[in-house]
């Protein structure tokens, strides 16, 4: 774990202190226990990676940092280790919050009025997201290619949709008032609105996912949804006007996201630039689960959505790309220039004929240099994961060659093949281009033949806009626009929803 100072030793030790304090004295107020045993789970999380990283080193998880100069060994998968230390927080926590019909001398509180159903939610809850941690585990060993992953959290969530059927959820939506004349005042989905709740599942886990590759920016992003999650619970418990059933809702939701904020405090430490340890698909199942979890479970999936502004917007970003439209490469982090230690948008090869046909032309009119010729590089595609391990790539050189195309005199135009976009593809990019949301290069001869563009994600989008950055400035960027978003959505939330609902 490396050598800590006395200080820090003994606040720790004070915190642990009160911790096991404050359980024991207040076992009969669940929240205060769940936030004693969400402070023990971030001090385990911290203290445990370290231990635990050379067992995960052994089995063969590991990796090394390509963004770095240095490559050394980093342990892979560590997300698994804090969500296990939440659900052994979570089952710790179980019986709390039926602690009074243990304990109390009440008449009334038999086996007769046990809440079954609370505790059926609690348990559905933790199996949903016990089964996102093991198969989030198993795509970080086995994998799985994205056509069988993508619907496991739908899969996972069936235990959910089950408890929150037999629970007599509602099926029915509110309608906005300028819609009621025609609609009326609620709408019920039916079979839908289960299907609409799956689909939450499935978003929220793999919108954290695809918004992934640099140091911390996978927590750093859960850990802000969390905390506008628990501010949103706090707001409702607090307030004077919030009915009985809606605070139990909420205090079900921060039972699971305080101890979640805990382990994801202590998984930061580790995880922040320089990483010492990857999280890997784990933690991002992990995550998205347990937040939709407290969204169905306390009926607030369109609020929680509001708090995702960022990873929408990186989806309808990565559209094009995730569907296919364009080339979509397996890795599109943004990549890393050894030279100046900054990060840089990575680019993706929509027509590699055209590029290697562009690259010759200027080899032949002598606009690449001798020691480019020779690099060996020149017909390989530049594809976003061959540029994070080479720092002499295709895309260098295909800039260079942009920057000081040709005398026009010396082109002969002669017809070229169209490019293998299809026409879909082709009024994407068109359209991503016009909104400055990417970079296309095209072909020097006719100018309208897409050679090369940058990878659709909020990422390269950053780095498009602000420049090449560093690695960790760029998670920062991340996160400063996911506490801006999340202040719109509050905005929204508790000012704008008032012109289109009921208060």
């Amino acid at each position: 774990m490396g050598q800590i100072s006395a200080f820090t030793a003994w606040l720790i030790l004070a915190a642990v202190v009160g911790a096991v304090f404050i359980i024991l004295t207040t076992a009969h107020d669940p929240f205060t226990v769940n936030s004693g045993l969400s402070v023990l789970a971030g001090i385990v999380t911290w203290s445990s990676i370290p231990a635990l990283s050379e067992i995960f080193v052994k089995a063969g998880l590991k990796g090394m940092d390509l963004s770095k100069k240095t490559k050394n060994i980093i342990p892979e998968s560590m997300g698994m280790v804090a969500g296990l230390i939440y659900l052994v927080t979570m089952f710790v926590f179980i019986p709390f919050p039926f602690m009074r019909w243990f304990t109390d001398g009440n008449q009334e509180l038999t086996l007769l009025t046990f809440p079954y159903l609370k505790l059926a939610e609690l348990l559905s809850a933790l199996l949903s997201i016990q089964s996102m941690v093991f198969l989030g585990f198993a795509d970080d060993v086995l994998d799985i290619r994205w056509r069988f992953k993508m619907p496991l959290p739908a899969v996972a969530s069936i235990p959910l949709l089950m408890v929150y059927w037999v629970n007599a959820g509602v099926t029915y939506i509110v309608v906005p008032i300028p819609l009621r004349p025609f609609l009326g005042h609620l709408i019920d989905l039916g079979v839908l609105y289960y299907i609409y709740m799956g689909m939450v599942a499935i978003f929220c886990t793999h919108s954290i996912n695809i918004m992934a590759g640099i140091n911390g920016v996978e927590v750093g992003q859960s850990l802000i949804i969390a905390c506008s999650i628990a501010a949103n619970d706090l707001h409702f418990i607090n307030s004077p006007s919030t009915l009985a059933p809606a605070i139990e809702t909420h205090l079900f939701s921060l039972y699971f996201i305080m101890p979640f904020i805990g382990v994801s405090l202590g998984l930061m430490i580790h995880n922040w630039y320089p990483s010492k340890v990857f999280i890997g698909d784990t933690y991002c199942y992990f995550a998205g689960m347990t937040f939709a979890v407290v969204g169905i479970l306390s009926h607030y999936s369109k609020t929680l959505l509001l708090f995702f502004i960022p990873q929408i917007f990186n989806f309808i970003l990565s559209s094009p790309q995730l569907f296919r439209l364009v080339p979509c490469p397996r890795h599109r982090v943004p990549r890393y220039n050894r030279g100046t230690n900054l990060m840089e948008p990575s680019h993706v090869v929509l027509d590699q004929e055209g590029l290697d046909e562009e690259i010759s032309q200027n080899i032949a009119q002598g606009h690449l240099t001798q020691t480019q010729q020779r690099s060996g590089t020149l017909g390989k595609p530049a594809s976003s994961a061959s540029l994070l391990s080479s720092t002499v790539e295709l895309e260098d050189q295909a800039s260079v060659a942009a920057k000081n195309p040709p005398p026009s005199s010396e082109i002969q135009h002669t017809p070229r093949p169209n490019s293998g976009l299809s026409r879909p593809g082709l009024l994407c990019i068109k359209i991503l281009e016009l909104l400055r949301l990417t970079h296309v290069r095209y072909d020097s001869r006719t100018g309208q033949r897409p050679l090369e563009m940058t990878n659709l994600t909020l990422l390269n989008l950053i780095l498009l806009k602000a420049g090449p950055t560093s690695e960790r400035n760029l998670t920062i960027y991340v996160m400063i626009i996911q506490v801006i978003c999340s202040a719109i959505a509050f905005f929204i939330r508790y000012r704008l929803a008032a012109f289109v609902y009921d208060n």
